[in-house]
């Protein structure tokens, strides 16, 4: 009886969200346009760390089998799940250039203290990653030298982060704004807390703790005429849990109705519903409240299934940008490799995703994100 009375609940709130959307927007080919992609929760845990080490030294070997779906895309986003501070260990001390190696003292994946050596940056851009969240609940396991090191690694290999600031530099932007396709979007990060350790340099944004500065930082920046779009990369909610809480809820409806255009969550490392939203001002918005894992080595299959979410944006003439369509590609982690999941492979796992985002838009490995986003409204 227990079970069953939880599976309803689990149906009813599930049946809350529309699975299928539908925006208004057209996919005019005249009109800028331009597809951003988004991913989860990237966590090196140490049996897939081990495995790196003692294989490649690469970290992309562990997704390298889903960059075609980053490629198909013109800018793409993820959430990287700690610090990579090249040879601070768990007691904030610098210890150098150890190598690449894992010691679970520099470099480690376990113990709710993470920290990965900083090639990961050059590996996620290389596989066609373009901006990473680095506002999350692990931020500063390396406390606030992990974060500095963390931030400037990611600067040397070309990879913006947005969420995080240096400890100097009490001006510094949460946010990037990013030219895609003649479009200039803005992407703040947040994160609902840092694991009770303090921010004593206020270099971390958080999405609840005070809400007039967030909610600030997205009216100015939305406002701006040089900016087209805004999206929010909120870490928040509860680990393991399909339904998104009421402070989710409201802070996303309240991020688009100060401008944002998307919000786009992790830190469940499960999947949580889609919706669309329409903003007090009558703008078509996305919320997608957790991405669930994309790296991760956690066990079970909805710990093991993420998905690459596509945005689709169009604007036109001087107009701010809209959304023109959505789309999805499950992904699942077998042994130490994440794959793309497409029809004839794991009826389960798209039976799972279908659960939170539908069918209509799904979009197989090698299929065109136009043909899925582009169907309009029916």
């Amino acid at each position: 009886m227990k079970f069953k009375l939880i599976f309803v609940l689990i149906f009813i709130s599930s049946n809350l969200y529309a699975k299928d959307l539908n925006y208004s927007t057209s996919c005019d080919p005249n009109n800028n346009q331009a597809v951003i992609s988004f991913v989860g929760d990237i966590l090196i845990h140490k049996a897939l760390y081990q495995v790196v080490v003692a294989e490649t030294k690469h970290f992309s070997q562990i997704w390298e089998k889903t960059n075609g779906l980053f490629q198909k895309a013109d800018f793409s986003v993820g959430n990287l799940e700690g610090p990579a501070a090249m040879g601070i260990d768990s007691n904030g001390r610098d210890r150098g250039d150890i190598g690449f190696v894992y010691d679970d003292q520099v470099y480690s994946g376990t113990n709710f203290l993470f920290n990965y050596h900083p090639r990961i940056f050059s590996d996620l851009k290389n596989s066609g990653f373009d901006l990473l969240t680095s506002a999350n609940n692990h931020a500063l396991d390396r406390d606030s030298i992990g974060i500095d090191k963390t931030i400037m690694a990611a600067q040397s290999s070309g990879l913006p982060t947005v969420g995080t600031r240096l400890s100097n530099n009490n001006q510094g932007l949460f946010y990037k704004i990013a030219l895609i396709n003649n479009m200039r979007v803005a992407f703040l990060g947040c994160t609902e807390m840092t694991n009770g350790i303090t921010d004593n340099d206020d270099q971390v944004l958080t999405c609840y703790k005070n809400p007039s500065r967030i909610l600030g930082i997205i009216k100015d920046v939305s406002m701006r005429s040089d900016v087209d779009a805004l999206v929010v990369l909120p870490h928040w909610g509860t680990e393991y849990t399909h339904t998104p809480g009421s402070e989710q809820i409201a802070f996303a409806r309240k991020y688009i109705d100060a401008g944002a255009i998307a919000v786009i969550g992790s830190h469940p490392h499960v999947l949580q519903p889609w919706e669309k939203y329409v903003s007090k001002d009558g703008r078509e918005a996305l919320i997608l409240y957790s991405l669930g894992n994309f790296v991760a080595g956690q066990a079970g299959l909805d710990r093991k299934t993420g998905t690459v979410a596509y945005l689709g944006l169009s604007k036109n003439g001087n107009q701010k940008a809209k959304i023109y369509g959505v789309g999805y590609t499950p992904t699942y982690r077998i042994d130490a490799k994440v794959v793309a999941i497409g029809p004839g492979d794991s009826v389960d796992v798209l039976k799972h995703v279908a659960s939170m985002y539908g069918t209509k838009a799904r979009i197989g490995p090698t299929g065109s994100l136009n043909t899925v986003m582009c169907r309009g409204p029916n």
